[in-house]
């Protein structure tokens, strides 16, 4: 064995060492980036919850100006955060108010922070009675006061 094949022992040694520790230093950075992200996604529901609570759905029966029969109203948007992408599921009850079919409808547009937005959509049969809710939505941005036009 020469000196110089110890040299680069040592050399390989170092590099292994080197290697570990970036490593380690990449998987502490993926665990760490995990745990952030399950806490922002807790916070996000949590979040997301508040704001559904926030909204309310008033409709009628009505005819639209073709003349065909629809659901027309307004959805209200009490939260503090401008919304979008609402869907609106229809579910048809029988005479025991359970639900014997559903159907689903959009609010084409955002509903700003405190405001209302308008949907109209084909109603369940004329002797079906039915209930409108908020399926689904979308944050858009959270709105300070005044900011709403």
């Amino acid at each position: 064995m020469r000196a110089s094949d110890d040299v680069s022992l040592a050399g390989c040694k170092g590099v292994w060492w080197v290697r570990s520790r970036t490593a380690l230093a990449l998987m502490l950075s993926a665990v760490a980036l995990a745990v952030l992200g399950l806490i922002d996604s807790a916070t996000a529901q949590a979040l997301h919850t508040q704001v559904a609570n926030s909204l309310r759905v008033e409709w009628q029966r009505t005819t639209s100006l073709g003349g065909r029969p629809a659901i027309e109203g307004y959805v209200y948007n009490d939260s503090q955060f401008r919304i979008g992408g609402v869907r609106l599921r229809v579910e048809i009850l029988d005479g025991s108010n359970q639900v014997v079919g559903e159907t689903f409808g959009w609010v084409y547009g955002n509903i700003a922070s405190r405001g209302r937005w308008p949907f109209s959509m084909p109603p369940p049969p004329a002797d079906k009675s039915f209930r409108v809710a908020v399926e689904s939505f979308h944050l858009v941005a959270r709105e300070a006061l005044g900011e709403s036009p």
